[in-house]
C-alpha cells in the first residue's frame, strides 16, 4: 500500500512534535531553549537528507506534552504515536488504525513531505549533552589580563527639550492675523495717517499742559505771571513752526490750534502790563459782568480736551458695534480690561484702537509694557461680556488658544486661561501659566501629567514631597529602580505622620514587600490612631496570598497582641474580616474567640457587646432574639453618672492635633487640625466611632477652610488659602457611616479670595468682583470650565469696600440663587438675573450661616454690632431683622442647633440664644475647659456639641433651663 500526504488550510491534530531544519546545533540548542521545556520530556532523532545520503537534514523532536504554537514545522501523532505526520496534512487514502499500525516497522517514524518515512529505533535517540562541545581546560595564566574600556553609564531618561518662551510665542503667533489699521471696518475713510496719528498726540499734550498753566497762573503774582505766560509763547510759536512742517505732508494742520493759543497769550501778556503800569491808588468795587479771561480761557482748553476724548469714547462705542457684527475681527482690536501685568507705564495716548495678535501669547503675561490707559468705567460690563461670549463661543469651536487669549490677555483671568489650555490639550503653556503665573505647583503637575508630560510632572511632584504620585509616573516610565526609591520616601514621610494604614498600603501594593507591610500594620493596631483599620488591612495583606488561611494569625494576634481594652475591638474587626474572607476555619477560631470575650465582658456587666455574637453564628435565626432576651432579664445596674443626653457619646480627639474648625454632613462630622505643619482630619458619627486621615504637605502658615453641602451631594472642599497638593480621600460607607463622603482639594480652582460653593450635580461656583462686577465660573466634577456668566450690581450709588473681610468668606446658594456679602452690604442674585442688596446699619458682616432646620432658606447673620436674621424666600422678610447683640468685638462661630435656638463663641463664651418672632433672648451661657472652635448639630434635635482644640467634644443640652 502507498501512502500520501494530503494538505489543508487548517490543523488536522494537536501538535506534538517539530522538525528543525538545518545542520547546525547551536541553532536546534536554541530553538529548544526558547520552548522552555524540560530536556528530560523531549526525545530527538537526526534527520538523514534521503535514503541515499547521510547528510543530516535536520533534527525531529517528540514532546510528551504540547510544544509551542509558533514553531515552523510543527507534527502530530498518528496510530498511538508511532507515526508523525504534519498537523496540516492527512494521510490518503484513509487506512483504519489497526491496518495502519500493523504496517509500521519501527517504535517511531516520521512522514517529511519532500524526504519521505523515516523509521527510529529505540537507541537513535540523541542526547542533547553531546551537542555541547566542552574542552578541557588549558593551562593558562590569566593573572597579566589589563583592564579594558569602561562600559558607558546606561541611558536612564529620554524626555524632550522644554522649548523657550520665544518658541512657545512662534508657535502661537502661527494662526494669528493682523490687519492695517486702515481697513478697520466703518470708518475706513477716516483711519488716520501715521503723521497725523503723532500731531493728535502732541495736541492733546499741549492742551493739557497749556490747561494747567492756566490754572496755575491766577495764583502768581504779576512778575512772575510775566514771565510765566513768556516761556509758554515761546513754546507755543516752536510748536506752530513745527506744525507748518508737518503741514506739508499731512492736510490738517494745526493751525486752528495754534493760531487761538498765540492770540490768547498774547492778550493775556498785554492784560498784565497794563495792570502794571496802571496801578490805581483807589479801588472801588466792580461788580463782574461776565467771566474773566483765565475762567474763558479754561472752558475753551476744556472743551477742546473734551473733543479728543469724545473721540476715544467714539472708538468704543465701534468696538462694541464690530462685536456684534463680526465678533473674531473685533478681537483684534480688544482692549485688555485689566489684571495683574497692566498699566506698566503710560504709551502716548491715542484716539484710534489699533490691531492685536488674538491668539494666546505666554511672554507677554509678565512683559508689563506700557499702555495707552483708556477709561472703560462705562463700557467694562458690556466689553467683559462681549469678550467671555468671544471665550465660549472658540471653545465651543475648539480654538482653544484664542479663548485662552481672550481670558489671559483682555479679561486678566489666568486661572480661566489655564484652565482652557488644559482643556485643550496645550498641556505644556497651561503647566507654565500654573507654574510661572499662578504659582500652582499641584495644577502645573497635574496638567503635565494630563499632556503625558510625566517626567516633567514627576519633578514637580517631587518638589511637593507627593512621593508617591512621583513614583507612580516613574513606573510608567518604566524606571523601577527611581519609582521604588520615592515610594520609600513615601514610607517614611506616612511613618512619620504615624499613618501607618497609607505606609502599609504603599509597601504590600507599590513595593510589594507584603512582610514590612504587616510590621507597620500591627504597630498601628498597638497604637492609638485607627488600630481597627490597621488590623482588617493587616488581614487583607495576609489573604492577597494564595491559599492563605488566617486562622491560625487569628488566634495569634488573640493571644499575642490584644490587650483587655482591645478585645471587643478586635471581635468588630473579626465580623468585618469573616464577612470579607469566609472560611470554614476562620470561622471556628474567631466563634471560640467571640465566646471567650463576650463571656469575659457579659459577667462585667458590659451586655452590649451580645450583639456581635451573631456575625459568629450565621446559620443560628434565634440568637439574636436570645441576647435581647438574655440582656432584659438582666438586673438593671445603676449608671455611674446619669445625664439627660447619656444615649449619645462625645469622643475625645487625637490630643496631639490642633484642631482648626469642624462641619456636620447628615449624621457624621468631619474635623481638621494641624500637627507638625500636617493637615489632619477627623471623621465621627455620634456613638463614639472616629476615624482618620492625614495628609504630607507642609502647612506652615496656611489656613484651610471646609465647604459642605448635604443638600447638593457628598462632597467636602478643602479650601485652602496657598496652592497646595492634597490627595483626594475616600471616606467609604460602613456600618459605623451610613454615607460616603469625598475630601478634595481641586488644584483647579481659583485660588483664595475667590469664594466658592457646591452647586447640583457635582458643580463647583466661584464668584470674583470688580468693582461692581459680579463674574461667576462654574466648574464640572472633574474641572472643565463651564460658559462663565457676569452679573452687574447696577447702581453708581452703592458704596463697597475693596479689600476682603480676611479668611473666610462665605458664599451659599440655595434655589438658583447666590448669597453672600462685602463689607456691610448684604448681596443675593439669580442665575436668571435680578439682585438684591441691603446696607446694614450694624457694621461689616463676619460670617453667615444656613439653619438646616427650616425648609426655606433662613440665615444668621453675623455682624460687628449684633445679629440679624434673614429670611429671604419668605415673603415679607426680604430684609434682615435684628436678633440681638452680644457686645462682643469678635465672634469665633455661630451655628443654628435646632429650628428655634442659635449658639454663639466668642470672647465672652459660649452662649445659647433662642429666636423668637419678635427678637431673641439669651437662654444661659456655658462653661467650657478652653475657647471651642466650632459648634456642631447633633441627631438628637435636644443637644448640640462643641469642639475645642484640644480635640475634646462636649455634649450640651438645648432645652432652657429653668
Amino acid at each position: 500500500m502507498h501512502l500520501t500526504l494530503r494538505s489543508h488550510e487548517t490543523a488536522q491534530r494537536p501538535a506534538r512534535a517539530a522538525f528543525l531544519r538545518g545542520s547546525d546545533p547551536a541553532a536546534w540548542l536554541r530553538e529548544l531553549s526558547r520552548w522552555n521545556l524540560p530536556a528530560q520530556q523531549l526525545t530527538c532523532y537526526l534527520v538523514p537528507e534521503s535514503v541515499r545520503s547521510v547528510q543530516v537534514a535536520g533534527l525531529f523532536v517528540i514532546a510528551t506534552g504540547p510544544v509551542p504554537a509558533d514553531v515552523l514545522e510543527p507534527y502530530g501523532s498518528e496510530a498511538a504515536g508511532r507515526l508523525y505526520v504534519p498537523v496540516q496534512a492527512t494521510l490518503w487514502p484513509t487506512t483504519a488504525p489497526d491496518e495502519l499500525a500493523a504496517a509500521l516497522l519501527w517504535p517511531h517514524q516520521l512522514l517529511h513531505p519532500s524526504i519521505g518515512l523515516v523509521g527510529f529505533d529505540t537507541d537513535d535517540g540523541l542526547d542533547l549533552a553531546t551537542l555541547l562541545d566542552c574542552h578541557a581546560p588549558r593551562p593558562t595564566d590569566w593573572g597579566r589580563a589589563r583592564s579594558g574600556i569602561a562600559p558607558k553609564p546606561r541611558l536612564q531618561q529620554v524626555r524632550v527639550l522644554t522649548p523657550t518662551v520665544a518658541e512657545v510665542v512662534e508657535s502661537f503667533q502661527q494662526d494669528v492675523g493682523t490687519v492695517p489699521l486702515a481697513l478697520l471696518p466703518g470708518l475706513a475713510e477716516d483711519q488716520p495717517g501715521p503723521v497725523r496719528e503723532a500731531l493728535d498726540n502732541l495736541r492733546r499734550r499741549l492742551l493739557k499742559a497749556v490747561l494747567a498753566l492756566v490754572r496755575w497762573l491766577p495764583g502768581l503774582p504779576s512778575g512772575r505771571v510775566m514771565g510765566a505766560l513768556g516761556i509758554v509763547l515761546l513754546v507755543v510759536m516752536a510748536f506752530a513752526l513745527l506744525a507748518s512742517v508737518f503741514a506739508q505732508l499731512e492736510k490738517n494742520s494745526f493751525s486752528g490750534l495754534i493760531v487761538p493759543l498765540t492770540l490768547i497769550i498774547i492778550r493775556l501778556w498785554r492784560s498784565f502790563s497794563d495792570k502794571d503800569a496802571s496801578r490805581p491808588a483807589t479801588h472801588q468795587p466792580v461788580a463782574p459782568a461776565r467771566p474773566g479771561l483765565f475762567q474763558r480761557l479754561e472752558v475753551w482748553l476744556g472743551g477742546h480736551i473734551k473733543d479728543l476724548e469724545q473721540k476715544r469714547q467714539n472708538e468704543i462705542e465701534r468696538l462694541l458695534h464690530l462685536f456684534n457684527e463680526n465678533m473674531e475681527e473685533a478681537l483684534k482690536y480688544a482692549i485688555p480690561l485689566g489684571g495683574p501685568y497692566q498699566d506698566r507705564g503710560t504709551a502716548p495716548q491715542s484716539a484710534r484702537l489699533g490691531p492685536r495678535a488674538t491668539d494666546f501669547n505666554l511672554s507677554g503675561l509678565g512683559g508689563g509694557g506700557r499702555v495707552d490707559a483708556w477709561n472703560l468705567d462705562a463700557y467694562r460690563r458690556n466689553l467683559s461680556l462681549h469678550y467671555r461670549a468671544a471665550a465660549n463661543r472658540e471653545i465651543a469651536a475648539g480654538r482653544f488658544k484664542k479663548a485662552a487669549y481672550v481670558y489671559a490677555h483682555l479679561l486678566g483671568d489666568y486661572q480661566s486661561a489655564a484652565n482652557t489650555l488644559d482643556q485643550g490639550g496645550f498641556c505644556r503653556e497651561a503647566a507654565a501659566l500654573y507654574k510661572d503665573h499662578l504659582h500652582n505647583l499641584p495644577a502645573a503637575a497635574k496638567s503635565l501629567e494630563h499632556g503625558g508630560l510625566l517626567l516633567e510632572a514627576a519633578e514637580i511632584y517631587t518638589d511637593l514631597k507627593e512621593h508617591e504620585k512621583a513614583g507612580d509616573l516613574f513606573q510608567r516610565l518604566d524606571q523601577p529602580e527611581l519609582a521604588a526609591r520615592h515610594y520609600e520616601r513615601g514610607v517614611s514621610l506616612f511613618l512619620d505622620n504615624q499613618d501607618h494604614p497609607a505606609a502599609a498600603r504603599l509597601l504590600a501594593d507599590k513595593l510589594t514587600d507584603t512582610g514590612r507591610a504587616q510590621q507597620v500594620l500591627l504597630q498601628g493596631w498597638a497604637g492609638a490612631k485607627q488600630p481597627e483599620v490597621c488590623l482588617r488591612q493587616y488581614f487583607d495583606v495576609l489573604a492577597a496570598a494564595p491559599g492563605a488561611d488566617l486562622s491560625p494569625y487569628v488566634h495569634r494576634i488573640f493571644q499575642q497582641h490584644t490587650s483587655a481594652s482591645q478585645r471587643v475591638p478586635l471581635l468588630q474587626v473579626l465580623a468585618a474580616v469573616n464577612e470579607k474572607h469566609p472560611a470554614p476555619a476562620l470561622l471556628t477560631t474567631s466563634r471560640d474567640i467571640a465566646y471567650d470575650v463576650i463571656s469575659t465582658e457579659a459577667t462585667a456587666g458590659n451586655m452590649a457587646c451580645l450583639t456581635l455574637l451573631r456575625h459568629f453564628l450565621p446559620d443560628d435565626r434565634l440568637i439574636v432574639a436570645d441576647c435581647s432576651r438574655f440582656t432584659s432579664r438582666q438586673p438593671l445596674r445603676p449608671l455611674v453618672a446619669s445625664t439627660p443626653f447619656a444615649s449619645l457619646m462625645a469622643p475625645q480627639l487625637d490630643a496631639t492635633v490642633e484642631w482648626k474648625s469642624a462641619v456636620t454632613h447628615g449624621h457624621q462630622w468631619v474635623a481638621i487640625g494641624t500637627r507638625d505643619d500636617r493637615l489632619h482630619l477627623a471623621r465621627g458619627n455620634w456613638y463614639g466611632k472616629v476615624e482618620y486621615y492625614s495628609w504630607l504637605a507642609d502647612m506652615n502658615g496656611v489656613y484651610v477652610l471646609l465647604v459642605a453641602d448635604e443638600q447638593h451631594g457628598n462632597r467636602i472642599l478643602l479650601r485652602t488659602s496657598e496652592a497646595l497638593a492634597l490627595e483626594t480621600k475616600q471616606l467609604p460607607k460602613t456600618k459605623h457611616f451610613s454615607e460616603a463622603l469625598l475630601v478634595e482639594c481641586p488644584s483647579w480652582l481659583p485660588p483664595w479670595p475667590v469664594r466658592v460653593c457646591l452647586l447640583p450635580d457635582g458643580v463647583v461656583a466661584a464668584v470674583t468682583r470688580a468693582e461692581r462686577l459680579i463674574t461667576v465660573q462654574r466648574y464640572t466634577a472633574d474641572g472643565q470650565l463651564l460658559p462663565v456668566w457676569e452679573h452687574s450690581m447696577g447702581t453708581s450709588d452703592l458704596a463697597l469696600v475693596d479689600e476682603e473681610r480676611g479668611w473666610p468668606c462665605e458664599l451659599l446658594y440655595h434655589a438658583g440663587v447666590f448669597y453672600t456679602y462685602w463689607g456691610h452690604w448684604l448681596f443675593s442674585w439669580s442665575e436668571h438675573g435680578g439682585n438684591n442688596f441691603h446696607e446694614l446699619p450694624m457694621g461689616a458682616v463676619c460670617q453667615v450661616v444656613r439653619s438646616p432646620y427650616s425648609e426655606e432658606l433662613l440665615l444668621a447673620i453675623d455682624a460687628v454690632d449684633g445679629f440679624l436674621l434673614w429670611n429671604p424666600t419668605h415673603r415679607g422678610e426680604e430684609k434682615p431683622t435684628l436678633a440681638f447683640t452680644t457686645g462682643a468685638s469678635a465672634n469665633v462661630a455661630i451655628q443654628f442647633v435646632s429650628p428655634a435656638h442659635l449658639v454663639v463663641i466668642n470672647e465672652f463664651g459660649t452662649a445659647l440664644y433662642r429666636l423668637a418672632a419678635n427678637g431673641s433672648e439669651l437662654v444661659r451661657t456655658i462653661a467650657t475647659n478652653t475657647e471651642p472652635i466650632a459648634v456642631l448639630p447633633t441627631i438628637n434635635r435636644q443637644q448640640f456639641a462643641s469642639l475645642e482644640a484640644t480635640g475634646r467634644i462636649s455634649l450640651h443640652q438645648i432645652e432652657d433651663e429653668k
